[in-house]
């Protein structure tokens, strides 16, 4: 589980890294005054986002060794999306002009698919028919 934390955590710099690249590459590239300053948070930004995927690569190759790819890929969907929700409301202010209702429908969006994952993973080897649901017998 704490490999797949590190993932997430690390996929919380990634996302907001490539949305930086590609807010300041226009300062980059078009010139102006303030462009010498722009190229340095361009790089800077495009080193973070290297090492953090570097990182999420050895991390993910260590979380696949200890469960499998199901699992894996079912928490750390889950994990990985909160975190980049999260650093994404607190670097970006994305959630500042969001009103309740619109608030509270992601959340809700959110939390069906949380949920939804979760149910599939339970029940993933379950077998269904007309006389209801029948978990496998596990043969040692």
């Amino acid at each position: 589980m704490v490999y797949i934390s590190i993932c997430s955590l690390l996929g919380s710099f990634t996302v907001p890294s490539s949305k930086g690249l590609g807010l300041v590459v226009q300062d980059v590239f078009g010139g102006g005054s303030s462009s010498s300053r722009a190229l340095y948070l361009f790089l800077g930004l495009l080193a973070t986002l290297g090492v953090s995927v570097l990182l999420q690569f050895t991390f993910i190759n260590r979380a696949l060794e200890r469960f499998d790819s199901n699992t894996f890929a079912a928490i750390y969907y889950v994990t990985f999306t909160s975190t980049v929700i999260l650093a994404s409301a607190v670097l970006f202010r994305e959630w500042g002009m969001v009103g309740a209702v619109d608030g509270l429908g992601m959340l809700c969006g959110f939390t069906t698919v949380a949920v939804g994952v979760f149910l599939l993973q339970v029940f993933q080897d379950a077998s269904l028919n007309g006389k209801g649901v029948k978990a496998p017998i596990k043969e040692d």
